[in-house]
């Protein structure tokens, strides 16, 4: 029998670049490996040295507060009493913004709070020969509130206060002038508001004109308001266009 070649008796494995057999990596291997352990203990170990002495200063502060009674009355450990603090302005901020939303509250009340109004028209009128005057009753048109009370010829203010009065009378006379008074009766004493005069053309055609007066005044309560024309037998329109009275409490 021929004899076996030794070539084929020898195992087979990857050859290198120089035809011999390559190395197995073993050994890199487990030098890697212990290298990252070793590592890995060292991260360890410094993470475990800091929070120990993030918690030894966290005993020495709870121990110093603990034995100062907490935080100290100058506000320490509290920071929003010290931003305010350094903050003077935030705090006068505030403080006007608080009476700004008071005053609108007190003038909100205002607003809502109902101010007498009277408007008057004429129903009919009275001649005086004795004291040669014209007297005018009148009747609501328009009413608000209970500070005014329309009697006959007058009209009485029962809430004192500033007023608004106005009046107009529309005349149909040949009279050479015409005009009415408008008076207060209170407190022991009478006076005249405002008057009103107005000239008139001669011609009972055209003897049309009206006259119209305002002002505003502060009226008591009990005052007693009245509309005169110091003239007897005065002819004027009862139209509710024409003549009327008027309050508004301002």
């Amino acid at each position: 029998m021929p004899a076996s070649s030794p070539s084929l008796l020898s195992p087979k494995g990857p050859q290198g670049d120089m035809g011999g057999p390559v190395r197995e990596p073993a050994l890199s291997v487990a030098l890697w490996l212990s290298w990252g352990a070793a590592l890995g203990a060292v991260a360890c170990a410094m993470v475990l040295l800091t929070q120990q002495t993030e918690l030894q200063t966290l005993r020495r502060e709870v121990t110093r507060l603990q034995r100062n009674g907490g935080p100290s009355e100058k506000g320490e450990g509290n920071p929003w009493l010290n931003l305010q603090e350094q903050s003077p302005d935030g705090t006068e901020g505030q403080e006007n913004g608080e009476r700004s939303r008071r005053r609108r509250a007190v003038l909100t009340r205002k607003h809502k709070k109902k101010r007498s109004v009277l408007h008057l028209v004429p129903i009919n009128i009275t001649s005086k020969e004795d004291s040669d005057v014209t007297e005018v009753m009148w009747q609501p048109a328009l009413q608000r509130g209970r500070g005014l009370e329309a009697q006959g010829y007058v009209v009485r203010v029962w809430d004192a206060g500033v007023y608004l009065l106005y009046s107009q009378v529309l005349f149909h006379d040949e009279t050479f002038t015409m005009g009415q008074m408008v008076s207060r009766e209170g407190q022991g004493r009478q006076e005249t508001l405002f008057r009103c005069i107005q000239s008139m053309p001669s011609n009972p055609d055209w003897a049309y004109n009206s006259c119209y007066s305002a002002g505003v005044f502060h009226l008591h309560q009990g005052d007693i308001l009245s509309v005169v024309i110091p003239r007897a037998r005065a002819k004027l329109s009862l139209s509710p266009h024409g003549t009327f009275l008027g309050l508004v409490k301002l």
